[in-house]
């Protein structure tokens, strides 16, 4: 047994891609194969620092770190950490000029917007199904641990403490929602010359109002305002385009909802190609139209749009992309 010893950190880390969930794999250069992403803690760090750094720098992706399993009655927070620390033997490398063991602290972890990564990655990177793993090239622990871990993330995902549900924020939600959607569905014959004011008037009032709810209460999701005013909060998110920094906060906390199975699938998605739209990007999913020249509704630009049905697919909605323009009546999204 040798006595050196370098503190490692490795993340097995997932994804929820509409209703399926998926696993990171990097093409590790120097070894080969396939592995979870991970390296050594670097001094100064924590594991749980270098965890996420690792993951930042190999697959571009920013890794939130779930706490390990409890008792689902367990009273108190828990906060993210290692759910296991194994030693792991590993050959002279350019740490370590002989045989030495890695102490690996392994993390779990999700990317809550997994086709945005925030930076361009180190390694190549992929998203895999579990039916995946037998066939890649990865070490037999990743094998072992990952097939575990698949069976196990959707309860690791969850919210650990649902909220209680709040009847009267529920009452704010829709009636905001009624505010949002009178203004915008008012007859064309009907509106007057201020009428693009009053929207911009009604949406600036609803994201202060949503801007404060948040602070408090966090994402208004299912559990805490039900199905129908879930929509309205992302309605009122989808409807802030005055204040884009807000708008994207707005999905960070949607996007981390949708991870833990608290929103619709679409209102994630809808308010990501939004997102991106005001960004200057290229929209992933084709739910953003704007007419043309001729006035005919035609998608934004969207980003790889060979692909674009298998992820509209993915995410629940139910028409192709030509289907959903096709039948396009002009409301307001």
């Amino acid at each position: 047994m040798t006595d050196v010893v370098h503190l490692t950190a490795s993340v097995f880390l997932f994804a929820r891609f509409g209703s399926v969930w998926r696993m990171c794999v990097i093409e590790h250069p120097r070894i080969g194969g396939e592995l979870a992403p991970g390296g050594h803690v670097d001094e100064g760090e924590s594991p749980e620092q270098a965890a996420v750094r690792e993951v930042l720098e190999e697959t571009g992706h920013r890794a939130r770190l779930l706490a390990p399993p409890a008792p689902a009655d367990y009273p108190h927070p828990l906060l993210p950490s290692a759910w296991h620390v194994a030693d792991i033997p590993a050959a002279a490398d350019s740490r370590a000029s002989q045989r030495h063991l890695h102490r690996d602290h392994i993390f779990v972890g999700v990317a809550d917007r997994p086709l945005s990564p925030t930076a361009e990655p180190e390694h190549p990177a992929r998203w895999v199904l579990a039916t995946d793993l037998p066939a890649l090239d990865i070490p037999h622990d990743t094998l072992v641990m990952g097939s575990a871990l698949f069976e196990a993330i959707e309860s690791a995902a969850a919210l650990r403490h649902p909220p209680a549900y709040d009847e009267t924020l529920t009452a704010q939600l829709l009636a905001r929602q009624e505010t949002d959607q009178a203004v915008r569905l008012l007859p064309a014959a009907e509106r007057g010359e201020d009428w693009g004011e009053q929207m911009r008037r009604v949406d600036r009032d609803n994201t202060a109002w949503l801007r404060e709810v948040i602070a408090d209460r966090g994402w208004p999701g299912r559990a805490l305002v039900g199905p129908k005013a879930s929509l309205s909060a992302w309605l009122i998110a989808q409807h802030a385009d005055l204040d884009p920094d807000f708008q994207e906060q707005c999905l960070e906390l949607l996007a981390a909802a949708f991870t833990a199975g608290d929103v619709d699938p679409q209102h994630a998605a809808m308010l990501e190609d939004r997102v991106r739209l005001a960004r200057g990007r290229r929209q992933l999913f084709g739910t953003q139209v704007r007419p043309d020249a001729n006035g005919i509704q035609i998608p934004v630009p969207i980003e790889d749009p060979t692909t674009v049905d298998e992820r509209r697919a993915l995410w629940g909605f139910e028409q192709t992309l030509a289907e959903y323009v096709q039948h396009f009546q002009g409301a307001d999204r």
